[in-house]
């Protein structure tokens, strides 16, 4: 965490960082994108063990791929990460004529159906095509919205990337504090964007994902439960060099009378979403991340 660390190696780690963003705003996109593949190449140079995690995890996911597919999904998914990471940091200085032209919509018919219910929406989403440029796009056509994150260890990198998430006009919430003012928003009828998709460290329950038990956060279920709002699947897809935006129908919560294990039911709904997205397409998706870390106790797996 950022207080443990001094005042000098926060700027250490900031600075160079600082200045990659610089130069992906400054190149022509193709540069930038060749200068962010590089950089995410001599990473996973130097990082071997993060190299055979997203190996493992493609293989272990698509087993019935062969190893040169399984290759070329880690590849594009680097890749795509590069063209994301080139695109976030242009976002500032990106006007809206030029972020349109970028995008293409699907189902945003279910937005305005959810919006007359007037008890707000969440969209949950996944690290997926280039989810922060989606966010954006969505911010500027719906200005009461607000983003779940977990705010970065360092709090000069921090408030960089804040700065380019609030520049749509929407706000960041903290998810140490999603509970107060994510229920604010929803009965003030606006949309709360979260992501569903990575390792939870604590609490949450284990749902089935490709097969094995992942650790995922309850917070979706939970929030919709308590207001009573529309759960809409949100994802985006590169095609080329625009990305296509789509909103699915909204979700059925689960009918159970037991509390705990609706909830638990809804969280393996919300994720099989995720799970066929990324078997849509699975370059897309941030292969990078540990998403199966936390291991479960026996009786803490509860849907197979």
């Amino acid at each position: 965490m950022a207080r443990h660390k001094n005042a000098l190696l926060l700027r250490v780690e900031y600075y160079p960082l600082r200045w990659v963003f610089v130069l992906l705003q400054g190149l022509p996109f193709a540069w930038s994108c060749f200068l962010a593949q590089t950089i995410i190449r001599g990473i996973m140079a130097i990082m071997p063990k993060r190299r055979k995690l997203i190996e493992k995890q493609i293989g272990l996911s698509f087993p019935e791929l062969s190893l040169p597919r399984q290759k070329a999904i880690a590849r594009g998914s680097a890749a795509n990460l590069a063209k994301g990471l080139t695109v976030f940091a242009r976002i500032p200085s990106m006007s809206w004529e030029s972020m349109k032209k970028m995008v293409e919509i699907e189902g945003f018919e279910h937005i305005e159906e959810a919006f007359k219910q007037k008890k707000g929406m969440i969209t949950f989403t996944a690290h997926y095509g280039c989810w922060e440029l989606m966010a954006i796009y969505v911010t500027h056509l719906y200005p009461d919205i607000a983003m779940v994150v977990r705010p970065l260890d360092n709090p000069l990198l921090d408030n960089l990337v804040t700065k380019v998430r609030g520049s749509g006009g929407g706000g960041v919430i903290d998810s140490r504090k999603v509970l107060k003012e994510g229920i604010r928003l929803l009965r003030h009828n606006g949309i709360l964007g979260i992501l569903i998709d990575q390792n939870f460290y604590k609490g949450g329950v284990f749902v089935d994902f490709f097969g094995r038990p992942a650790a995922t956060n309850t917070l979706v279920p939970i929030l919709a439960r308590r207001t009573g709002c529309a759960v809409l699947p949100m994802h985006n897809v590169w095609r080329g060099g625009k990305i296509r935006i789509i909103c699915e129908a909204p979700v059925a919560l689960s009918q159970n009378p037991n509390p705990a294990a609706a909830i638990g039911e809804d969280t393996q709904k919300l994720t099989s979403y995720v799970e066929q997205w990324v078997r849509d397409d699975p370059s897309q998706w941030l292969w990078l991340h540990n998403r199966w870390k936390r291991r479960p106790l026996i009786d803490e797996f509860l849907f197979h």
